[in-house]
C-alpha cells in the first residue's frame, strides 16, 4: 500500500504546515490574511454582518495593523528616549500642563469604569497621536540624532495623524492614502527601526 503511505505522509505534512502557519499568525506574522477571506472570521465571527461590510473590514485590517504597530512603536521610542535623558519621572518633567490635565482626566474616567480594562499602565497610553509629535518637538534635543530634521518627523506624523483618525473611527482609506501609509512606514523603519 505505497499509495496509502504517500497519502498519509502528504496529509501529515499539510497538517504540520497548517499548524506552523497558525503559529506564525498567532505571533503577528500575517501569512494568509491578504488572500484568505476567512482570516477575519478566525478572529471574530462576523457572518451576521453584510458581505460588503466584511469586505471593507478585510481591506481596513492591514491599515489598522500598520497603525497599531507604528503608534505603539512611536510611544515606545518617546518613553525610551525621554526616560533615558530625564529619568523615570520624565512625564512630570516633559509633558505640558495641558497634556497632563487631559491624561489625568482620561485616567480618572477609566478609574470609574472598573469593569473595563485600562488603556495602559503609564501616561503615554492616554495621550493622543498628536501629543507624541508635541513631545518630540518640545524635547527635540533628545530625538535629534534619530531624524534628518524636525520637519521630517513632524510633517510625517501630522499627515499620518489625519489617516490614523479616519481608521480609528472605523472608516476606510483610499488606495492613495494606503500607499502614503506604506511609504511612511518604510521611511520610519529605515530611519528609526521597528
Amino acid at each position: 500500500m505505497p499509495e496509502l503511505d504517500e497519502l498519509r505522509a502528504w496529509l501529515f505534512r499539510a497538517l504540520s504546515a497548517e499548524d506552523k502557519i497558525d503559529t506564525l499568525e498567532a505571533e503577528g506574522i500575517s501569512v494568509r490574511a491578504p488572500s484568505d477571506a476567512r482570516a477575519l472570521q478566525r478572529v471574530l465571527p462576523l457572518e451576521d454582518f453584510p458581505q460588503g461590510l466584511r469586505r471593507q473590514a478585510m481591506r481596513a485590517l492591514p491599515v489598522y495593523l500598520a497603525f497599531f504597530c507604528l503608534e505603539n512603536s512611536i510611544r515606545g521610542l518617546v518613553v525610551e528616549r525621554l526616560e533615558e535623558t530625564h529619568g523615570s519621572d520624565w512625564w512630570e518633567k516633559c509633558a505640558s500642563t495641558q497634556m497632563k490635565t487631559k491624561v489625568e482626566g482620561r485616567r480618572t474616567k477609566e478609574g470609574r469604569d472598573r469593569w473595563h480594562i485600562n488603556r495602559g499602565e503609564s501616561e503615554i497610553y492616554y495621550t493622543d497621536f498628536g501629543d507624541l509629535s508635541s513631545l518630540i518637538q518640545n524635547k527635540w534635543v533628545d530625538f535629534a540624532d534619530l531624524f534628518p530634521d524636525q520637519n521630517w518627523v513632524l510633517s510625517r506624523l501630522t499627515e499620518l495623524e489625519a489617516s490614523r483618525n479616519i481608521i480609528a473611527h472605523s472608516n476606510s482609506l483610499d488606495e492613495r492614502e494606503f500607499e502614503r501609509l506604506r511609504l511612511y512606514l518604510q521611511d520610519w523603519v529605515r530611519q528609526v527601526g521597528g
